[in-house]
């Protein structure tokens, strides 16, 4: 793994200022106007031992920096000061995983994304994404959002309890006003502002079965097949399933698209837990507040794709069946509020009826999600780190082996094989089985 990092020294200053800059933001204190830094030394440090990221490497940058200033008085002071930023950087040293981003595009978008779309929103309401430094030539530089009590708030099993989505909730009501509130101002759709930052990359439309994304696709199908086969309960209405399974997934492709009828925001597109970091207060397990990270599937699209997504991905069919309507009331309301702030009406946008007519459109992409998205981040870390730590594996984990891992996964693992069963099961049974039965009434 390369250990430089490609950044000038004038840009390793340039972070510095821009870190001071926003501290100095954050604690509503002031910049003093003749602040001199001097870098003394970088360096790229691990985040772990094991393999931080399918689509890129993750990586602390640590920056030990002098500076000097002169207070109010004249007198002049000198401070040592250890910075550390987290970084993702493209693996251009890995042809293979290189071919997949690009044909994939996520690390291109994810740039533009951060640089160009999140500045704008964070100014209307801050608070739903890490502050982003340098984003270009196939880098990001963060806020290490850890120093500021920022972690993840699932556990292996990839649930969140209700306190924690009702959180990650209340953000994305933030970042979808302020896409409304945006376009208001600006008199122009997001998309047509920023195409590229919204291009459908996840599941694009008219898609080439060669493509990256549909082989994905037909390879998630694939191993769902054959988990619904290791599942007595079906066993006597199997080949209807099977028959039935890729074409009731494959809605999620339209689904997917820049809606003709529906309200459209701006859209994280990649709502599941490990891409909402909660921060914490010192007593306690209780969330304050979240940041949204990873935007390399952002999109244009009716609100709902995200906010189911971003319920049914970590959460249970029983969790659902109990607090599913009241955590989508609660977004209305937050929604509602923060248009308010800026003298808007969220009925003028997002209106009652159309908010629920698009819940029964779009809760089944919630449940496609979930399976895509589950079958391969829930793996048990043993049948995952050796084939992502080399090209090939990376090849095989994508394509030729992952119905044998998942299998192995499924038939080994009880976290598994609960949480698969739990999600298959909420497919099958509402959208093949009991559609048909409907149907036929």
């Amino acid at each position: 793994m390369a250990t430089a990092i490609e950044l000038s020294p004038h840009e390793i200053e340039g972070l510095c200022q821009q870190y001071f800059g926003h501290q100095s933001v954050a604690e509503a204190t002031t910049t003093p106007n003749n602040l001199q830094l001097n870098v003394i030394r970088y360096h790229l440090k691990p985040i772990s031992d094991s393999p931080s990221g399918f689509l890129g490497h993750h990586r602390y940058l640590v920056i030990d920096v002098q500076v000097g200033s002169k207070s109010e008085d004249g007198r002049d002071s000198i401070a040592f000061n250890r910075i550390r930023f987290f970084t993702k950087a493209a693996p251009v040293e890995v042809a293979s995983r290189m071919d997949y981003l690009e044909e994939f595009g996520v690390f291109k978008k994810e740039i533009i994304v951060y640089r160009d779309v999140l500045p704008q929103l964070q100014e209307i309401f801050p608070g739903v994404a890490p502050k982003c430094y340098y984003a270009d030539n196939n880098l990001l530089v963060f806020e290490e959002l850890q120093q500021g009590g920022y972690r993840m708030g699932a556990g292996r099993d990839g649930l969140l309890d209700y306190e924690h989505l009702q959180c990650a909730v209340k953000t994305l009501a933030t970042m979808h006003a302020a896409s409304i509130v945006f376009e208001v101002k600006q008199g122009v759709k997001i998309n047509q502002i920023f195409p590229p930052a919204i291009e459908e990359n996840a599941y694009p439309s008219q898609l080439d079965e060669k493509h990256v994304r549909y082989q994905n696709f037909a390879n998630g199908v694939e191993v769902f097949g054959e988990l619904i086969k290791q599942m007595p309960k079906y066993e006597k209405q199997l080949d209807y399933i099977l028959s039935n399974l890729k074409t009731k997934m494959s809605v999620i492709f339209p689904l997917a698209q820049t809606s003709k009828e529906f309200c459209n925001v701006f859209s994280h597109g990649d709502l599941w837990a490990n891409n909402v970091m909660f921060q914490y207060g010192k007593y306690g397990d209780s969330p304050i507040q979240c940041r949204f990270v990873d935007f390399q599937l952002a999109r244009y699209a009716p609100p709902m794709l995200d906010l189911i997504t971003l319920l049914t991905i970590p959460s249970s069919r029983e969790f659902r069946s109990k607090y599913l309507t009241e955590l989508l009331e609660e977004y209305y309301r937050f929604m509602g509020e923060f248009l308010k702030r800026e003298q808007l009406n969220i009925e003028d946008f997002l209106s009652p009826q159309e908010f629920w007519k698009t819940f029964e459109e779009y809760r089944i992409c919630g449940l496609i999600e979930s399976c895509l998205f589950s079958h391969l981040t829930i793996l048990p870390p043993e049948l995952t780190q050796c084939l992502t730590a080399t090209t090939d594996g990376f090849s095989d984990f994508f394509a030729r082996k992952r119905v044998e891992i998942c299998l192995k996964a499924f038939n080994t693992d009880e976290f598994y094989r609960q949480r698969l069963t739990d999600m298959l099961e909420d497919f099958v049974d509402n959208y093949i089985l009991k559609k048909t039965e409907e149907e036929g009434k």
